[in-house]
């Protein structure tokens, strides 16, 4: 099973969306996104939702983001 937050940086990365304006968005630090999308630490349920709102996308259509997208 792949790792979400690997499905969520590809997806900012796919839609060219710069991370600090989807941190500014729910409210956390920059650092402390770019942490997330690489690995470096945990992804919390409320985060993810939060994040999911802020760059457009559902958390059904992040988890299936993977596979439909070929990443």
């Amino acid at each position: 099973m792949e790792d979400i937050r690997v499905n969520l940086r590809n997806v900012i990365k796919d839609k060219g969306i710069k991370q600090a304006s989807i941190a500014l968005k729910v409210g956390m630090t920059p650092n402390k996104l770019s942490q997330i999308v690489n690995l470096e630490r945990k992804l919390d349920a409320n985060e993810m939702f939060a994040i999911c709102e802020a760059i457009g996308i559902t958390t059904g259509e992040l988890y299936e983001y993977s596979l439909a997208n070929g990443n």
